[in-house]
């Protein structure tokens, strides 16, 4: 797809991140970035940059802001010289900035390059933000390293300690700390706020110490703190109160927030703080802008080992300026500052897409606009006839390079000289005396001061309007709470009762009313196949000609579709046909081969899920319908749900169709009478589902967190498994016993053993970043991820029984499926564009 040109304008703000007063803690700059528009990583750097702190945020919008139809926005974050995928300050300056700043509370969620970060604002006006960490704690140490190291390095590092022999001496016994890939911290502990304001660090390239990081590449800081304070609370939970510097050579950072996050699991894991652990760090007090940063981590104990589970970071902001960026039309990509500034910002324009900005160009550029006299050495444009003064629109050329009231660019050569008589022009008449001067003032004060009347006046029905809207509002929220609620109570209710004969009868005589099971006919098929599949499984080896290692490691995309389905959820692949559906109720069967959409269809729906059955393609509604199309037409539609259907699964035996929803239900469907023949309740709305590979179990995802595993010929519960957040997707191996799942705003993919229960079932944790989508290859080997962080292929070797992973890309994807053996996938994103991966053969 043709990336678009960049605009004449981006707005941008800085604020104080980790304070709540002007000029201290650690300053942000947030650039917006339109919806549609395209910014080079170069343009970006170069922009960071330009404002010259430590990060610089850029913020992807959409159209229309505040648009609530999504609560994702994306950031970018860079320093002056680099991309980083994770920082703590400038998170929270962006989740300042969109939850208290600009009021999008509908916004939960800020996506950065190391995945979803979920943010909130507190009642004490800070806001919180939960981190994404991968935390491990490299075995070695300076001092470790110098012990053995040969003498060029033993030098370097001796170049790079600290003058001071305390400091230097807790530099080489600093333990490195990774708080996710690609960033870590040396945390150097002292033992004095004396030794701490001593620190004068020299320069060393960590990357050149061999043996001092366990495994990969990645960048290190140093981080000096002192613990001043150390509580343990009744309820167990333990409490720090630190004070930390981050110092390099020419350069102190204010505040650094995934330092701060580094330390605190650090302590938490070294300290074994089970119960919980918070921490209050103070930065910045050296430099004269202190910063106070809270961090709260949840630890938990996995076979003699203490883990990081959850991690929290919260703060205050303060907006200091705000002002535009314009890109130059001649002179390249680069980008500069136009001068403007604004120190504080109105209410009123707190909750507009972007700040409204108050910029003070050049004054000269305009005095031929706001003067009204005549130009002392007029000039004429060739283009507009518009008369200038000559020596400010020359001005207005060299700084803007068009026309001033347009966008048509203007050179000196458009310009024609008029010539004027030289005559004395006189005064104004209206001005030549005082009582007129008078006169005029009081006009003008007269009609400013009837402004702010009516200003007032309207304000005040504004207000009387808001308030009567926001009344209705709750009291509609509690009706709604209420019903809902009682709806609840009695769908539990209704799943509950018996009904008896009378006279009386034995308890094997009561009958459900709602849930019931398959018919017999069904029942036996299940069984049947369960037979056959099993016994087959054991003995079934990797098909001839699969796609092996290298093979998948070579994917790259090589056809991309741009689909006419909009906000595309779901995707289903049958042959060399895909049927790609979407929120906007429309469905796409796009030709994998030719590249083109065939046929679209309009399901007058929000499409949640697509399951393609021989010819016939099926799709889940947010309506709670559950359709069938045959060759472009609706040929069965079952009003199933009574909310929205979240998702579908197809039966190994293709006979059977199952659909879950927030109701709380799962219905199974005959495809051969195209019949509904069971529906079973359960305690939870349900948000994804998928067979057993034998068919025999019946898995469903809930709200709640947990999956749900049912018997499928009698919609038993057989056991449940805890994910900890909303399911978003679950796909089972083709072993038999495996099966992954992804949860709303984890970074990572769990992968659950049926033989075992509890934690014990959790088999692996796989660092995926967000995904929203799973799929397992036929041969059981590669384990795909699609979501907004990107894409991957998890690959879990049998004979060293262990996980690597072959691919990685940043095409971001909503679903994905594996083509013809292993040697494709096929994917689509959220806006609707369909891209295909394949690599070359490998010899």
């Amino acid at each position: 797809m043709a990336s678009q040109t960049a605009p004449l304008k981006l707005d941008f703000v800085t604020l104080d991140v980790f304070t709540d007063t002007r000029f201290l803690g650690n300053p942000l700059a947030v650039v917006f970035i339109p919806a549609g528009t395209v910014i080079s990583q170069e343009t970006k750097q170069r922009v960071a940059r330009e404002f010259n702190l430590s990060e610089t945020v850029f913020l992807h919008t959409l159209d229309s802001e505040p648009n609530a139809s999504s609560s994702t926005r994306r950031i970018d974050i860079f320093l002056t010289t680099a991309e980083l995928p994770f920082a703590g300050h400038p998170t929270i300056g962006s989740t300042y900035l969109v939850l208290r700043h600009l009021g999008w509370t509908h916004v939960d969620t800020l996506l950065t390059k190391a995945g979803p970060i979920p943010i909130q604002a507190l009642e004490d006006g800070a806001v919180r933000a939960t981190i994404p960490q991968a935390v491990h704690i490299h075995k070695g140490t300076l001092g470790k390293v110098l012990d053995s190291a040969s003498a060029d390095v033993a030098a370097m590092i001796q170049a790079g300690l600290s003058d001071d022999e305390a400091v230097k001496s807790a530099e080489l016994h600093a333990p490195v700390v990774d708080i996710v890939k690609g960033l870590s911290f040396s945390l150097v502990r002292l033992q004095s706020l004396e030794e701490l304001a001593r620190v004068s660090p020299k320069k060393l390239e960590f990357k050149k110490v061999p043996g001092l990081l366990d495994e990969g590449e990645t960048v290190v800081f140093r981080y000096y703190y002192v613990v001043t304070d150390e509580s343990r609370q009744p309820d167990g939970s333990r409490d720090w109160k630190i004070r930390t510097r981050s110092v390099e050579p020419g350069f102190e950072d204010p505040a650094t927030g995934s330092a701060a996050c580094a330390l605190s699991s650090y302590l938490t894991i070294t300290g074994r703080a089970l119960e919980g652990a918070n921490f209050s760090i103070t930065q910045g007090v050296e430099m004269g802008r202190k910063s106070d940063i809270a961090i709260q981590a949840v630890a938990k104990e996995e076979n003699g080992e203490i883990k990081i589970k959850g991690l929290y970071m919260g703060g205050k902001a303060v907006v200091v300026m705000n002002g535009s960026i314009s890109a130059r039309r001649r002179g390249g990509p680069c980008c500069r500052l136009v001068g403007s500034k604004k120190l504080k910002l109105s209410k009123a324009n707190a909750t507009q897409h972007i700040p409204t900005t108050i910029t003070t160009h050049t004054p000269s550029c305009f005095a031929h606009v706001l003067s009204g006299e005549i130009p002392e050495e007029p000039v004429v444009s060739r283009k507009t006839g518009t008369v200038f003064e000559k020596r400010l629109i020359l001005k207005y050329i060299e700084e803007n390079g068009k026309e001033p009231g347009t966008d048509d660019e203007l050179h000196p050569d458009d310009l024609l000289e008029i010539k004027t008589s030289r005559v004395v022009r006189p005064r104004p008449p209206n001005f030549t005396s005082l009582p007129s001067l008078l006169k005029a003032f009081q006009d003008e004060w007269d009609a400013l001061v009837l402004e702010s009347y009516n200003t007032k006046e309207q304000l005040a029905r504004t207000r009387e309007e808001l308030a009567t809207a926001l009344y209705q509002h709750d009291a509609a929220v509690r009706v709604i709470a209420r019903l809902t609620r009682e709806r609840d109570e009695a769908r539990a209710a209704l799943s509950q009762v018996t009904v008896a004969p009378a006279g009386g009868s034995a308890a094997n005589d009561a009958m459900a009313v709602d849930s019931d099971t398959l018919p017999e006919a069904l029942v036996a098929h299940v069984e049947e196949l369960q037979s056959q599949l099993t016994d087959g499984r054991k003995r079934r080896p990797v098909p001839k000609g699969w796609a092996t290692s290298e093979e998948v490691a070579s994917l790259q995309q090589t056809t991309i579709t741009d689909l006419s389905v909009a906000h595309a959820s779901s995707l289903a692949v049958q042959s060399n046909y895909a049927a790609i559906g979407g929120l906007d109720g429309k469905l796409d069967i796009w030709s994998i081969e030719a590249g083109k959409v065939e046929r679209s269809l309009n399901i007058d729906e929000p499409v949640t899920a697509t399951v393609w059955v021989g010819a016939k393609v099926t799709v889940a509604t947010a309506k709670g319908s559950v359709k069938v199309f045959e060759s472009g037409s609706e040929t069965a539609t079952f009003p199933s749900h009574a909310g929205a259907a979240t998702g579908l699964a197809l039966h190994p035996g293709k006979r059977i169709l199952a659909s879950v929803g927030a109701d709380k239900s799962f219905v199974f469907y005959d495809l051969e009478t195209s019949e509904r023949v069971s529906r079973v309740f359960t305690d939870a709305a349900l948000t994804a589902c998928a067979f057993h590979p034998d068919g025999h179990l019946f898995a469903a995802g809930t709200q709640g967190g947990d999956i749900k595993v049912f018997h499928t010929t009698n919609g038993q519960e057989a056991t449940s498994f805890a994910l900890g957040s909303p399911v978003q997707a679950i796909t089972f191996s083709e072993n038999g016993f495996w099966f992954a799942a992804s949860g709303k705003g984890q970074s990572t993919v769990v992968i659950f053993d049926l033989r075992k229960d509890g934690e014990a079932a959790r088999a692996k944790e796989l660092q995926t970043g967000d995904a929203q989508a799973l799929a397992w290859d036929y041969s059981g080997q590669f384990l795909a991820t699609a979501g907004s962080a990107g894409i991957t292929v998890q690959q879990y070797t049998k004979k060293s029984k262990a996980w690597a992973e072959p691919l990685r890309s940043s095409v971001a994807g909503v679903a994905l499926s594996w083509g013809e053996s292993a040697k494709s996938l096929v994917t689509v994103n959220k806006d609707g564009v369909a891209s295909v991966f394949e690599g070359a053969a490998i010899e």
